[in-house]
């Protein structure tokens, strides 16, 4: 007979096999604000199953922001996007550090890229599709994804679940200041809008004249109506703002993103299209009303934790979903009538108030 040693301590834990106690982990994900928020749903989840582990987290120097003081990351990795020799420093950089586990939830060339530098026994990503551009031969473990892929966020739970761990979905965690006075003050109910996008995005914009009328209608309705913006996009919100002269500015460049997800923490409701600060409202538990366009909701839509339910809003039409980066007439988000979103928020409001 074979005897059968009993199973350590270190054993029992989840993704042991692994993961040792007091292991590391470097989760990557570089970009976009929206996806980054995402990412957060598997640090989150990580902590909660293996608060021994230190985590790390690699992701574009325009975002570092978002993850500072993060309170589940041991420290934040950056990737200088735009600086060419700075990039190539950063590989060489990564190149010294070893983790237990490296998951990459991105799952592109730029990210495998960061993948290879890094030593790692165990380097996780998801098979194509999720992965592209080849990403997925950086991995020593390709997880498959199912068809139609799923939600952004959940990739990083299948990758959990592919080393041992749950993979049950998991709030984010933000490390979000209280709102300012100023608008701590300010009476309630309270409604966010947001009506920019970047630039790269722009077509995914709900027109500008349309947020204005929205405003005016909530703030004839004595809803506190606040109106943000990131660099470049004041004049996005200026509709808006001049609608209802009761409306306060959130000038997120100012703020800063994690300030912004102050603000929208003290307010009942945000309303944007398919776009970051979407997510960050979503993500601190506002109530959301989400403009979409061409994405597919499913895959992209706004998350809900503890109970809250999101409306999503669109205009169908037989392009919809699509891959599109750009779009002379998109029907879809175009087709939204400022009714629909009226009513989506009060129904927000509604159940904000049981």
């Amino acid at each position: 007979m074979t005897a059968v040693e009993a199973p350590t301590a270190a054993a029992s834990l989840p993704g042991a096999r692994f993961l040792p106690r007091g292991g590391c982990v470097l989760v990557v994900r570089l970009s976009a604000l929206g996806d980054i928020v995402f990412a957060l749903e598997t640090i989150a989840a990580l902590r909660r199953e293996r608060p021994d582990v230190a985590i790390d987290f690699l992701v574009e120097d325009r975002f570092r922001a978002l993850l500072q003081g993060h309170p589940d990351l041991r420290q934040t990795l950056v990737y200088p996007r735009r600086r060419k020799l700075a990039i190539a420093g950063s590989l060489l950089r990564l190149a010294t550090r070893r983790y237990d586990v490296v998951l990459d939830v991105h799952g592109n060339l730029k990210s495998a890229m960061h993948v290879l530098a890094v030593r790692s026994t165990h380097k996780v990503g998801p098979q194509a599709p999720g992965a592209r551009e080849g990403a997925a031969r950086a991995y020593s473990l390709a997880v498959p994804m199912p068809t139609p892929l799923p939600h952004r966020a959940d990739i990083g739970h299948r990758l959990l679940a592919a080393i041992g761990l749950s993979g049950t979905p998991c709030p984010p965690t933000l490390a979000t200041p209280p709102a300012p006075p100023e608008f701590a003050a300010l009476p309630r109910p309270r409604v966010f809008l947001h009506p920019g996008t970047s630039a790269f995005a722009a077509f995914k914009r709900w027109p500008s004249d349309r947020f204005a009328e929205l405003a005016r209608r909530l703030a004839a309705s004595d809803v506190q109506v606040l109106v943000g913006f990131g660099p470049g996009e004041r004049d996005l919100a200026a509709p808006a703002l001049a609608a209802a002269p009761s409306a306060r500015a959130v000038d997120g460049e100012a703020l800063g993103l994690l300030g912004m997800a102050g603000v929208m923490r003290a307010c009942e409701v945000v309303v944007a299209a398919d776009t970051g600060p979407l997510h960050l409202g979503a993500a601190v538990g506002a109530r959301t009303v989400a403009l979409f366009g061409p994405k597919d909701h499913l895959r992209y839509g706004p998350r809900g934790h503890g109970g809250v339910r999101h409306e999503v809003l669109w205009h169908d039409v037989p392009c919809r979903p699509c891959r599109r980066r750009d779009c002379a007439s998109p029907q879809c988000v175009l087709g939204i009538e400022v009714d629909a979103a009226e009513a989506a928020v009060r129904r927000q409001l509604a159940e904000a108030a049981r």
